[in-house]
């Protein structure tokens, strides 16, 4: 058929594109993706005993199943043959390949007819959690599709097969990030619900049996990964939620705020796509009803959709005792989910209207983000230009005056996300050196972790914190009480007179007194200071 072969050409196309993104620029840069990159290597060296005495002063690898590990693993592998860089983009690939392909099984199998609706998938790849560098929520949506095809598999033929490959996403989903798996977990709850419904509709028994079989073979399949889930929690202090309505979140999901990168350039795509979305959304709710209710095998994943939007409009940006950004993440899954509605609900022909208009959305999104992701790229090649300057086997502080970056000219480089807060660590991840910047191993639940005696997040950091705007830090109270000599102090975008008002006047003490500087860019946006020979 002339739409299926369309809808290849595309598929291939839209593929294209989004590995000319990640491969294009020198660095795919990404808030936190260094740091990530960083502790990769730093366990890659663990695990082989390389400079083992140098890192285990500093870091203790984690012996419990917590979530979050699963990028920090992926990431290390290919760290066996590439750099920090080129691994961080294999890693990305690998995101982009699973997340498209699990995302295009499952429309699949939602709509049977071939639909140039299967473009949308391309869409979701890219969001501000990715941008952000969040990269375990980021694969855990995309091993979220395969954990719900898979289980769809297993509705419609219950074989062993189905059950493990079912059995080990969902565990790997587990070990990558706790919010995908619990929606996961439900999507599937409430398919096999109506899956049930749908069978006995003639006959309640026929729709109880299946329904508990179903139900049982969930709960049995799931049950090793809940039960880490509930230790982990109350691990962490409970839930600690508190519902309450933030309806000012609505206008953001029409304008789709979360699926913008990094620059306002991305606004008016964005809320193209989000208008689009919701109108198709309504009408096909519209006519799936019009008609009075009866139930659809595939309307668990409309009752999954209200979930997330309850999730969306109800939750505290922060419970766990930690800030999650609900919002921004749960905004996604709303999405995700209206577009699995729409593939079963929508007529052919509006399908393939809006998955042509959207995938062009798709390719106007991808002009804007390469043009910033070159500037970007070329920025953090600035940054890094001070590795050369770097003995290995040194404590470095990066100290961030302009997190959301500046180009050579001294403009912004994403005035909608700070790319380069940790952006400093791939140098770390090119010599052997602890980055203080390390915000991952301050926080419990990546392989990682600081040790109590070397923190710097809970030593060394003063007022606004070594991440602040302006960043702040006691050096020489961190030597005293940690006992670590800081070799080298890293400025992005440094403007000293940021550090002569008020309480930042002692830093600029303590940087005057101890250290001289050793290199400056070209650009001037990068200065390291090194340790004055002598200083304790």
């Amino acid at each position: 058929m002339l739409r299926e072969r369309i809808l290849n050409i595309l598929l291939v196309a839209g593929f294209v594109v989004c590995l000319g993104q990640l491969w294009w620029p020198h660095f795919y840069v990404t808030g936190d993706g260094p740091c990530h990159v960083y502790n990769a290597r730093v366990l890659h060296d663990l695990w082989l005993g390389v400079n083992k005495d140098f890192y285990s002063r500093f870091f203790e690898v984690s012996n419990q199943p917590n979530p979050n590990w699963c990028a920090t693993v992926l990431l290390s592998l290919p760290m066996f043959l590439f750099n920090g860089a080129v691994s961080e983009k294999l890693f990305l690939t690998l995101y982009a390949g699973m997340f498209a392909g699990g995302f295009y099984l499952l429309l699949k199998r939602i709509n049977k007819e071939p639909s140039l609706w299967l473009l949308v998938v391309f869409l979701f790849i890219f969001h501000h959690t990715l941008s952000k560098g969040f990269y375990n929520f980021s694969f855990g949506i995309a091993l979220f599709f395969w954990v719900v095809w898979s289980w769809l598999r297993f509705l419609g033929d219950r074989k062993n097969a189905h059950a493990l490959i079912f059995f080990v996403v969902t565990g790997l989903l587990f070990f990558t990030q706790l919010l995908p798996f619990v929606f996961a977990l439900i999507t599937c709850g409430l398919l096999t619900v109506t899956f049930a419904l749908d069978k006995g509709e003639s006959d309640k028994g026929v729709a109880t049996r299946y329904f508990f079989k179903n139900v049982i073979f969930l709960f049995v399949l799931s049950a090793p990964f809940l039960a880490l889930m509930l230790w982990f929690t109350i691990k962490e202090g409970g839930m600690g939620l508190h519902l309450q309505p933030h309806l000012y979140r609505l206008k953001e999901l029409v304008q789709f705020r979360y699926l913008v990168n990094a620059v306002h350039g991305e606004e008016f795509f964005a809320g193209m796509v989000g208008i689009t979305l919701t109108s198709l959304l309504l009408f096909s709710v519209a006519g799936r009803f019009k008609g009075g209710f009866k139930v659809h095998r595939y309307d668990g994943l409309f009752l999954s959709f209200l979930f997330a939007l309850f999730v969306c409009l109800f939750f505290p940006e922060d419970f766990m005792g930690r800030v999650i950004l609900i919002t921004m993440r749960a905004q996604l899954f709303v999405f995700i989910l209206a577009s699995c509605c729409i593939a079963y609900m929508l007529p052919l022909r509006w399908r393939d209207a809006g998955g042509v208009l959207l995938f062009t959305c798709f390719l106007c999104l991808s002009w804007v983000r390469f043009g910033y992701l070159q500037r970007a790229s070329g920025a953090a090649m600035d940054y890094c230009s001070a590795l050369q300057y770097i003995q290995p086997m040194r404590v470095v502080l990066p100290l961030d005056f302009d997190p959301a970056g500046r180009d050579a000219d001294g403009k912004p480089v994403a005035d909608r996300n700070y790319l380069f807060s940790h952006a400093a660590d791939y140098m770390g991840a090119e010599k052997p050196l602890i980055m203080l910047d390390n915000y991952e191993a301050n926080a419990g639940y990546f392989p990682l972790s600081w040790t109590a005696s070397t923190n710097p997040y809970a030593r060394l950091g003063r007022f606004e914190g070594i991440e602040g705007h302006p960043p702040c830090a006691d050096i020489e109270a961190y030597t005293q009480t940690a006992g670590v000599s800081v070799d080298y102090l890293l400025f992005w975008c440094y403007d000293s007179s940021m550090l002569t008002k008020g309480h930042y006047a002692f830093l600029a003490d303590q940087i005057n007194r101890g250290y001289h500087e050793v290199y400056v860019s070209g650009s001037g946006r990068t200065v390291l200071y090194e340790k004055n020979v002598g200083v304790k």
